[in-house]
């Protein structure tokens, strides 16, 4: 990864140059930003410029053998750690098939989050956190000599998702860190860490990106049209991981999906909201969150339809659905739908059971609709 690969943020990226040119790196680096956007991203790019043999004033140059092996994430001395359930008989086998599959994870998709990771290993239902175990094996790879003769760079990715005890486990490498060793930590929730923690840290702040960054992007790196690089990025809100979903399933099919519930909601069909439950959890966690975001963007722009149509910018059958809805129901009934669905959103980001949520939010939301309706 590269800093020119990831779209915007010129003068973070100038920051960061320049913290290297001027010797002024910090020990301890917390890139805190939204999940789905560039904190990942930036880390690995900045790892990449730091080993770089060849950089140049603005970025690493991506050829010599060290930014080769930043990108298949192979460099000895870049240590990686993430949440992970582990076996219960965790031998060498093991971890090297879980370290591939975060290998292949961050080739595919640098804007990747959590739940893609889980879902990728299989540990839907298992305790995913950094544990005390890998706070022994933190503290292992920092007491050894770099292969490379440089630095020795440790990227945790959600430490928020770390181990009381093994956050504890790390304080001392932190504050007294073995010479030529950079820790970069990737926080989407950087509130939750230790506050012994954060105070050893120099937090850098990443910015969401813009609609345009997420368009470009889109349209540079996956060849589609501006038009549905467009629809792509509309209520994603700075998150490229949501777009990047949203690319794999065209408007039509969640409009249809969501006029379907509502009208089964409608009419108290709870046999058929059943079933799209069961449907509903057949799908990746990360589609299940998009298709909830999805869902609260239409009822907030169905809220906004209230006060004046004109507020709204999208056209077409998704428009004329808006509209509709809008005028059917209270403004206190699309209120309360739009928090029953943002509370569902909440516990699916935390690993509700997506079946039950989703069938649980449909009998709520039959019952507001049928005492609400305008």
């Amino acid at each position: 990864m590269k800093f020119e690969q990831i779209p915007g943020m010129i003068s973070l990226k100038e920051t960061l140059v320049s913290s290297h040119t001027r010797n002024h790196l910090a020990h301890a680096q917390l890139f805190s930003g939204q999940e789905g956007g560039a904190a990942l991203p930036m880390a690995l790019a900045y790892a990449t410029y730091l080993l770089c043999e060849n950089k140049s004033e603005t970025d690493a140059c991506g050829t010599c053998p060290n930014c080769q092996k930043m990108a298949k994430h192979i460099h000895p001395d870049v240590h990686y750690f993430f949440p992970a359930a582990k076996p219960e008989k965790e031998d060498e086998k093991t971890q090297r098939s879980v370290n591939e599959v975060w290998r292949k994870l961050l080739i595919e998709n640098p804007y990747a989050i959590l739940s893609d990771l889980i879902e990728d290993l299989n540990a839907e239902n298992k305790q995913n956190q950094i544990s005390k175990a890998d706070a022994r094996k933190m503290i292992q790879a920092v007491s050894m000599k770099s292969f490379e003769g440089g630095l020795k760079i440790l990227i945790i990715w959600y430490p928020e998702k770390m181990h009381p005890a093994a956050a504890n486990g790390i304080l001392k490498i932190l504050e007294e860190p073995p010479k030529n060793t950079l820790y970069l930590m990737v926080s989407y929730q950087y509130e939750a860490l230790l506050t012994t923690i954060l105070s050893r840290t120099q937090l850098v702040l990443i910015p969401a990106f813009t609609d345009d960054e997420i368009v470009a992007y889109l349209m540079g790196n996956h060849g589609v049209s501006e038009q549905d690089a467009i629809k792509a990025g509309r209520f994603v809100n700075g998150n490229l991981h949501k777009a990047l979903i949203d690319l794999q399933v065209p408007d039509e099919n969640e409009l249809n999906w969501f006029i379907d519930w509502m009208r089964y909601c409608l009419g108290e069909k709870f046999g058929q909201l059943a079933t799209m439950s069961e449907q509903f959890k057949q799908i990746s966690r990360s589609k299940q969150q998009n298709r909830i975001q999805w869902a609260i963007e239409m009822i907030r722009n169905a809220v906004l339809a209230k006060g004046n149509e004109r507020l709204i910018s999208i056209e077409g059958a998704e428009r004329d659905f808006i509209l509709k809805f809008s005028n059917a129901l209270t403004l206190s009934g699309l209120e309360s739908i739009y928090k029953e669905l943002s509370d569902t959103m909440y516990h699916l980001e935390r690993y509700a059971n997506p079946q039950m949520a989703q069938l649980t939010l449909s009998i709520r939301l039959s019952n507001i609709i049928k005492n609400n309706r305008a």
